[in-house]
């Protein structure tokens, strides 16, 4: 009975100088921590959110190029001041930007089951309805080419635009004298046609979403159903 009282009190003993990391055995098992669940991706955006971001990053690419022929020709003494809206107005660009790119995906996504929604119709008699139905799936397909194409358009435009507005900014960052602003003034005019051509794009774009709206009500587009085999109509019974 001594001796069981001893092995208690010894592994009681143990248990505290493990716990406190003095010496091995005898210690209660910590529980193991669980990696925290991992967040749900976002729900896709709509179309009408889609368009609504589209329209911003263009008003957007307005006022950044604006702020930057304004800080070309700024006087002297409006120099600095002009410099950090352009600077204000290029960081909120970028943020549009991010935003926008990730967005492509889901706008390929609504582009996609637009163009399978109209080309997985089924086969109809009917003359008219087959016209419209041909004439339909002729429009899907532009529309997904459309979106396809002025989308990498946009971006083979967008990235030298973004860089030589990064060169501007750091060409002038502490040196806003007269010669330095007169310097970037075939830039500022290259940016501007940047702008012009991104604009055209983004443009193109939302033409493309206004069509697929226009078709499905501006909503989520619901994958197009699978296309079954006609069945033969039914036989009437022999009297």
């Amino acid at each position: 009975m001594a001796i069981m009282r001893l092995l208690a009190r010894s592994c009681l003993v143990g248990s505290l100088l493990a716990a406190a990391g003095a010496v091995p055995g005898c210690a209660t098992e910590k529980p193991v921590a669980q990696a925290p669940a991992p967040e749900p991706a976002p729900p896709p955006a709509s179309l009408a959110k889609i368009k609504s971001e589209l329209l911003e990053s263009k008003a957007q690419i307005h006022a950044t190029t604006t702020a930057l022929v304004a800080l070309q020709k700024s006087p002297a003494g409006d120099a600095s001041a002009n410099y950090n809206r352009f600077t204000e107005e290029y960081l909120k660009l970028q943020a549009k930007s991010d935003a926008i790119k990730a967005r492509a995906a889901d706008l390929k996504s609504e582009a996609s089951a637009y163009y399978d929604l109209w080309n997985k119709q089924g086969e109809v008699e009917n003359p008219d309805l087959r016209r419209q139905a041909v004439q339909q799936k002729s429009d899907a397909e532009r529309v997904y080419r459309t979106i396809g194409s002025e989308m990498e358009l946009a971006r083979i435009a967008f990235n030298p635009y973004m860089t030589n507005l990064k060169d501007v900014g750091s060409y002038l960052r502490g040196n806003l004298s007269p010669a330095s602003l007169q310097s970037i003034s075939d830039l500022v005019t290259k940016a501007g046609s940047q702008a012009t051509e991104i604009n055209t794009h983004l443009d193109g774009i939302v033409g493309a979403i206004d069509s697929m709206s226009k078709a499905t009500g501006g909503g989520m587009i619901p994958p197009a159903p699978a296309r079954t085999a006609a069945q033969p109509a039914p036989v009437p019974p022999q009297q």
